[in-house]
């Protein structure tokens, strides 16, 4: 212990000998430490912090699949029975309605607000090991007209009452009461206000067989696997296919842990901005490592005077390390307040800086610590007396091979991450230019809640005459979904009958779309044949189709006019007639491609759109007082233009770009100070060399192009290595990007060109000032 405490002191006055060596060193490591932290926090809190439920590594998620573009459904109401009928798989199941189902609340002496309810089975809780943290939970007899609050919404619109459980509110104009609060930590389906039991409102989704909307959630009894599950599960789907081959067939089985089932979108961008951080901060280490090397050099004469007087090779490698150990531990603390600063200020609010992750941070602290220690270690190791007398043996031989080593690798992990960062900017700049089949500019959307009791085509044909009146608007449309964010919860099946393009064992899914007359008009979509709907159509079995179903379905032909059915399924099944064709839109965001999409015609959509002269965040306070003149009643939300809307279904490509380009360019930067810093130190070890070859007539060109081909080896090397890595890492990147190759050779050779363009530049002084030499004093170098 003694030992050490000499050590550390020692090591506390060298480094306080070098403030301006120190400074950087711990800089450095603060920026790699403090950014694999902060983002290591986010992945935590995202995908590693157990989810707030009992035991929740055996609770199992069960899903539908049907063709590639549907890989998660709801399940129907026969398959929930047979695997709640199964034994020996689940200690406990529930299932709950995993599209939100929205509503018009009015608390008591409050204003009207939409909310989304989940309806759920009254073991959801008990299964998932949570309880109220007011009131009580779902008994298996409740009320229908019980609910349960988020905490969320106690909070903003009960003002966080503890005594608000038995008080009576309205939805949708019928009574409810409040039984139990649900706790802060708890929200499932995330997008859930408030809590509902089963009741008349699902009766049809818990018959129909047609249906595909419940979410299924069990507890696994001890040894049971998800592959077992799945097993279990595809059995009854085959059953079910072979007892009702009309609705049942053609659906697969998705059996997922419960964590991985609602992380599975965040996973692929926090795992690729880790492994980033993760480069910087090997980066770091490299450039450390470097710096300590030089400065090795610079003691020499030190470690030889301490292995003279009898100190042994781990002695000295003990006191290096201790050094490197004592720069990390500052580099860490200062990389902890950078993290904090950063999640303050960037992080999600889930995301903390908790025991976890500090944890974390005092690992990669030790474990870079060693890291870059060993080189400098190593070093002082193989000192020996005769050091000091030949300062151009083969241990600076092997010193300089050792900055070389450690400047290519640096610059290959800065070029793995430079091209990430190229390639998802392509990305993003191609996806922003994407046509989404509308005209975004000029449209102002809002969530109007039509009240249960009005009649739907009358309260809407008020609403418009009255929003087409106020000054700036031009048109108004209604829908049930928006583009660009729509989801699969109205997804149907159809059929052609005698289409030698359709399989009976494999219906093709449409996604349908409730519009009114008008809508096409007001988004601007473009009707490739027929017409648009008229208020007429509004009772008629009529559908207008986009061109992608067409182009699939009747290739080569007009398919006005046509018929086919659209449901129920039975003997007796209805046909529906296209009465028109229009263009194609991505429904589910600009990376989305076109899928079979069916307009009907209904006044009856809680979606309004106007088109506008002006910009449409400027209407939004006069729309909203249009439409409480009709009717206070009624809930308004989700004011907001489409241009916005737009922007914020590219948010996660945008925001993991935005990361990538700054880890990026952070690395680039330290990569050329370690080349530069490599190059600097090759001067100063060849000044007697440069002096000689100046005094026998080496022109100043000549001496700066041997030092600049030095350097462009280094990058070339480090070039050639970063290409076989990023080659090796290209699946990484590829769920990620848009239209564009990951391994884009003209991407990879521009950005190869400009990083050896940049190490030119930066190595630039150090070779002017290698020209500059003084041969006599060069030649008096030792």
């Amino acid at each position: 212990m003694g030992d050490l405490l000499q050590d550390l002191r020692y090591a506390l006055r060298t480094l306080g000998r070098a403030p301006g060596f120190t400074a950087v060193v711990v800089l450095t490591l603060a920026l790699g430490i403090g950014a694999n932290t902060a983002i290591f926090s986010v992945v935590h809190a995202t995908l590693l912090k157990p989810l707030p439920f009992h035991d929740p590594a055996r609770l199992v998620a069960v899903w539908d699949t049907y063709l590639p573009q549907y890989p998660q459904l709801g399940l129907s109401p026969l398959e929930l029975d047979g695997l709640r009928r199964e034994s020996g798989l689940f200690v406990q199941s529930a299932w709950y309605r995993h599209v939100p189902k929205d509503f018009q609340m009015m608390p008591p002496g409050g204003d009207a607000a939409e909310v989304h309810a989940a309806f759920i089975s009254e073991d959801l809780l008990p299964t998932l090991g949570a309880a109220p943290a007011l009131g009580r939970g779902f008994t298996a007899n409740e009320p229908v007209t019980s609910i349960l609050l988020s905490h969320r919404l106690w909070q903003t619109r009960f003002s966080a009452d503890p005594k608000v459980i038995g008080r009576g509110v309205r939805l949708n104009e019928q009574d409810y009461t409040i039984v139990g609060v649900m706790p802060a930590s708890y929200q499932f389906p995330d997008w859930a206000d408030l809590w509902l039991p089963n009741g008349p409102l699902l009766a049809d989704e818990l018959t129909n067989p047609v249906r595909h909307s419940l979410g299924f959630i069990g507890r696994l009894q001890p040894g049971v696997t998800t592959t077992q599950v799945d097993q279990r599960f595809t059995a009854i789907c085959r059953r079910l296919t072979a007892e009702h081959p009309t609705t049942s067939r053609g659906f697969g089985s998705l059996v997922i842990g419960l964590q991985d089932d609602l992380t599975a979108k965040q996973r692929p961008a926090l795992l690729l901005l880790l492994g980033a951080v993760a480069l910087i901060l090997l980066i770091a280490c490299a450039n450390v490592a470097s710096l300590l090397l030089a400065r090795a050099g610079r003691r020499t004469q030190e470690m030889s005077v301490r292995a003279a007087l009898g100190a042994g090779a781990w002695r000295m490698i003990r006191q290096m390390l201790t050094e490197s150990l004592v720069l990390a531990m500052a580099g860490g603390a200062a990389g902890l307040l950078l993290a904090a600063w950063a999640i303050a200020l960037f992080a999600p609010e889930s995301t903390q800086l908790n025991a976890p992750v500090i944890a974390f941070s005092v690992a990669v602290t030790l474990f870079t610590g060693v890291i870059f220690g060993l080189a400098p270690a190593l070093h002082a190791a193989r000192t020996d007396l005769n050091t000091t007398i030949r300062p151009g043996s083969s241990t600076a031989g092997r010193t300089a091979t050792t900055h070389s080593a450690l400047a290519v690798i640096e610059f290959a992990l800065a070029l793995v991450l430079v091209a990430g960062s190229g390639i998802l900017v392509k990305s993003f700049l191609r996806l922003m230019h994407v046509d989404p089949g509308f005209r975004a500019q000029g449209l102002l959307t809002m969530c109007v809640s039509m009240p249960p009791s009005r009649n739907p085509a009358d309260l809407y044909h008020r609403l418009q005459e009255k929003l087409q009146s106020q000054p700036g608007v031009q048109a108004v449309a209604a829908a049930n979904t928006l583009p660009l964010v729509a989801n699969r919860a109205y997804s149907m099946r159809f059929n052609v009958p005698g289409s030698p393009l359709i399989h009976p064992d494999s219906l093709p899914a449409a996604e349908l779309r409730i519009v009114s007359p008008g809508y096409f008009q007001t988004l601007a979509i473009p009707l490739k044949a027929g017409r648009e709907f008229t208020e007429r159509d509004v009772n008629d079995s009529v559908v207008i189709i986009n061109e992608t179903t067409a182009r699939r379905f009747w290739p080569g032909d007009n398919p006005v006019g046509r018929k086919f059915v659209t449901g129920p399924w039975g003997p007796k099944p209805s046909y529906s007639t296209i009465i028109g064709v229009a263009g194609d839109v991505r429904q589910f965001g600009l990376d989305s491609e076109p899928t079979n999409d069916f307009y009907f015609p209904s006044f009856a959509a809680n979606y309004l759109i106007l088109r506008t002269t002006i910009q449409p965040e400027a209407l939004a306070a006069t729309v909203r007082q249009a439409i409480r003149s009709i009717d206070p009643a009624i809930p308004i939300s989700d004011v907001l233009s489409m241009p916005q809307i737009v922007e914020d279904t590219s948010t996660t490509r945008r925001t993991t770009m935005a990361l990538l380009t700054a880890f990026a360019s952070l690395a680039l930067l330290l990569a050329l100070i370690g080349i530069y810093g490599v190059i600097s130190w090759s001067v100063t070890q060849r000044t007697r060399e440069i002096g000689i070859r100046m005094a026998l007539g080496a022109g100043t060109y000549t001496v700066q192009r041997m030092i600049l081909r030095r350097a462009l080896l280094l990058g070339a090397v480090g070039l050639v290595l970063g290409l076989i890595a990023a080659a090796i890492l290209r699946p990484v990147i590829r769920t990620l990007v848009f239209e564009v190759n990951p391994g884009d050779p003209i991407l990879y050779a521009a950005i190869s060109a400009a990083m050896l363009l940049v190490v030119l530049a930066a190595c630039y002084i150090p070779a002017r000032r290698a020209s500059r030499v003084d041969p006599q004093i060069a030649l008096r170098w030792e």
